[in-house]
């Protein structure tokens, strides 16, 4: 079978050929290099910088918080600070800045600076902020508090048969691209330029203007980005800003390239949650009602704490329909790094609970998991917890059945319950020695997971999304946006929806490099939009340049014209896309997003239509368990998306196993404790992620539900694939031990204390 070109992904040759120019890769004549000077201290008063005579200063440049007119990163509350002025808040927290001609002497002169600290109480805990005597955010230390309430919660408590319990918490999650952070900032005669590896653009040209009050010119062009996962979308910002501020002051390009460590140390993670969840069900299991409380530990600062627990708190139910609802959910501040975007944006944190909790239900009452989520899947017209009705593109019940027919999920239940009991009373007697050699103990586990397409509620309104195309006179085309790509795929997927939509070669249509003074302010590249809010820009651009050509065909030919696979049609006169551009000449068409009259949402009350529409996946994970290491492999990985059509087939599938498998991570490897404020990871070499080695076998099916408002019916996709991996592979742990698993990731360690508690 011919490969059809337009899926061969356009980045892929000069990336596997080594020829990508990354940030790193730039030469730039007269380049400095900058540096952090950092706290120690994860809260603290500073008393005194002294800068010692002893070094020679006039060859380096410093910065402090007095170099900078407006000292905060303009994201959603104005409390982060680009350099710390009287107090830190957390261990690693900027200073100071320095830059140099070299390396070597800017490290020589971060060894000539002391800061003289106070050390204060610190919040290391996320439940004890709120009513902590210590302040560091307001009087409360909420960030944000979120109440969803619908139906009769009282009301479905008094009908309960039972009422159900669980606490569930996950951890930090380290993005770990494979290019740590860096941008280079380079002084031009009315203002900066930047260039960087980073997601959101139009974000760090904002807070740059704002950091200069008003007063320089800032252009931002992305470069290669080697990965981001999220972890480029606000930080890049304080990022770009010291650079920036050096290269003002010293009138040198100054570049700033994090190693390893210090990017594993003082970039966002993921939020760590915590859940006390709590379900009135029938003795059947059906759901009636629950109660939900929902903590997020944003760290010191607010970053984007609001909207992630947003999209925790309207993702709270999962796929379930459930009556009766009370959701109470807040960001809190603690003195730790501050937490930030990931994959999912709060996301697998919501549907590992709720999936949890059906678990609990399962195990308590006695019925198989799979029957209970199969009593409580939404189905199209019921509605979620804001009260949106789900009228299109409803494929909960339809993944779900789907997976459990494809892993054979009820015979191999039983199954692996079978061959289990054997080997886990040898393990309750504590005789190991009657275990056989290579002997495993066997768990399959599902979950059902969903994902709003687009930003929360309002937001892709108040955005403004826009593109512009120009059509050349030789039939070229020519789109200006500022999505960017960071190796999802946006360089082919955003050209073929153009050049589908036209029913022209892939080949005549190219991306204009993303550099903030030509491209709009397109949104960010978050929340699985691109594919879905520009794709669906790029088909109302197409839908106008075919009327322009119409129009023009008409007045020259005098006869209308019917367009149909790239030709213009009219009374047997064919006439190609590339001669109605040449008589059309050159042709600007520019789009701006609105989302569909029918979608309103309350976000003040929280109420409506949360998101535009969902993606929805199921799972069913097999695994392994060493009864002697306890060593947890995920054998086989069964998965069935809806994501409305995909765009790339090809590409779509890669990004569901690459997903599922750094949700895998977030389930059995990835773990980050804090000590004082301080991380005890570094990279590598101490931060467990799964490798080729470690991935299972995955079968995926891609299910086409079509949105009626997305490119060709496409949703979002890049996001769902991880939120619901983490609690199927956890769910096998329930099925193996008959145990309650309530937290991320499990340790091999964790296993074997079960056994040793005994």
């Amino acid at each position: 079978m011919t490969k059809d070109n337009s899926d061969i992904r356009i980045d892929a040759p000069e990336k596997i050929s080594g020829l990508t120019r990354y940030i790193r890769d730039e030469k730039i004549t007269g380049m400095w290099y900058g540096t952090t000077v950092r706290s120690p201290h994860a809260h603290a008063r500073i008393l005194d910088i002294e800068f010692d005579p002893a070094f020679d200063w006039n060859h380096v440049v410093t910065v402090t918080a007095k170099d900078v007119a407006v000292n905060y990163v303009a994201m959603l509350e104005k409390d982060m600070p680009f350099l710390a002025d009287k107090i830190v808040r957390y261990v690693g927290e900027p200073v100071i800045l320095i830059a140099a001609p070299n390396k070597k002497i800017v490290n020589q002169a971060k060894e000539y600076v002391k800061v003289t600290y106070q050390p204060l109480p610190s919040i290391l805990n996320m439940l004890e902020s709120e009513n902590s005597n210590i302040k560091i955010y307001g009087n409360t230390n909420v960030f944000k508090e979120i109440i969803i309430t619908r139906g009769q919660p009282e009301k479905a408590f008094e009908e309960a048969d039972n009422i159900i319990k669980i606490i569930s918490e996950t951890g930090f999650q380290e993005h770990l691209y494979l290019e740590p952070q860096g941008v280079i900032a380079i002084p031009r005669e009315k203002g900066i330029e930047i260039h960087g590896s980073l997601q959101c653009p139009y974000y760090v040209k904002n807070a740059l203007v704002n950091m200069f009050d008003g007063k320089k010119h800032i252009t931002v062009i992305q470069s290669p980005t080697g990965g981001a996962f999220g972890g480029k979308e606000d930080f890049p910002s304080l990022l770009a800003g010291h650079a920036a501020l050096l290269a003002d002051k010293g009138d040198h390009p100054v570049a700033i390239f994090y190693d390893r460590e210090e990017d594993v140390q003082v970039t966002p993670k993921r939020h760590p949650s915590y859940h006390q969840d709590k379900a009135f069900v029938t003795k059947d299991g059906l759901i009636l009602g629950v109660d939900l409380t929902i903590y997020l530990d944003g760290g010191a600062y607010c970053t984007l704490s609001q909207v992630v627990l947003a999209r925790t708190a309207l993702t709270a139910l999962g796929c379930y329909h459930v009556p009766n609802v009370q959701i109470t959910a807040k960001a809190v501040a603690t003195n730790t790094v501050p937490s930030g975007a990931f994959r999912g944006f709060g996301g697998p944190q919501a549907i590992f609970a709720i999936e949890m909790l059906i678990e609990k239900i399962a195990a308590t009452l006695g019925i198989r998991p799979d029957e209970v989520r199969r009593k409580n899947l939404l189905r199209e017209g019921q509605c979620t917890a804001t009260g949106q009705i789900l009228k299109y593109s409803v494929s909960a019940m339809e993944t779900f059945e789907d997976v459990i027919t494809r892993s054979d999920y009820v015979n191999k239940y039983e199954k692996y319950h079978q061959h289990n009991q054997p080997i886990l009373d040898l393990l309750v007697e504590k005789k190991y020695a009657r275990l056989k050699k290579g002997q495993m103990l066997q768990g399959i586990g599902l979950s059902t997971s969903q994902h709003g397409a687009g930003f929360t509620g309002t937001g892709e309104n108040k955005i403004k999304g826009k593109i512009r195309i120009k059509l050349t006179s030789e039939g070229r085309l020519i789109i200006y946006s500022a999505s960017t790509e960071m190796g999802q795929g946006e360089q082919t997927v955003i050209p073929s929806i153009l050049s589908r939509a036209l029913g022209i070669d892939r080949q005549l249509v190219q991306l204009a490099e993303v550099n903030t003074d030509n491209v709009p302010d397109s949104g960010p590249t978050v929340a699985s939009r691109t594919t879905m809010i520009v794709g669906s820009l790029l088909i109302d651009a197409a839908a106008e340049i075919i009327k322009k050509m119409k129009q023009r065909l008409k007045r020259e030919y005098n006869s209308s014209f019917e367009f149909k696979n790239g030709t213009f049609i009219a009374k047997g006169r064919e006439i190609s896309f590339k001669k109605s551009a040449a008589l059309l000449g050159e042709l600007t068409v520019e789009k701006q997003y609105c989302h569909p009259p029918i979608i309103k949402f309350d976000d003040v009350n929280w109420r409506g239509d949360a998101y535009p529409v969902f993606s929805w996946a199921a799972a069913v994970a097999e695994i392994e368990v060493d009864p002697v290491t306890f060593e947890i492999t995920v054998k086989r990985y069964t998965t069935t998306h809806d994501i409305g059509k995909a765009i790339n087939h090809e590409q779509a599938v890669a990004q569901i196993e690459g997903g599922s498998l750094q949700g895998i991570g977030y389930a059995l490897y990835e773990k980050v404790n804090v000590d004082q404020g301080r991380f005890d990871v570094t990279g590598f070499t101490d931060y467990i992620i799964p490798t080729t080695v470690e991935m299972p076998e995955f079968d995926v099916k891609i299910m086409e539900n079509p949105y009626p408002y997305g490119p060709f019916g496409a949703k979002g996709l890049g996001e769902l694939p991880l939120v619901g991996a983490a609690p199927a592979v956890i769910s096998a742990l329930w099925m193996i031990f008959g145990l309650e698993f309530n937290r991320i990731p499990v340790m091999p360690e964790d296993l074997a204390e079960i056994f040793s508690n005994e």
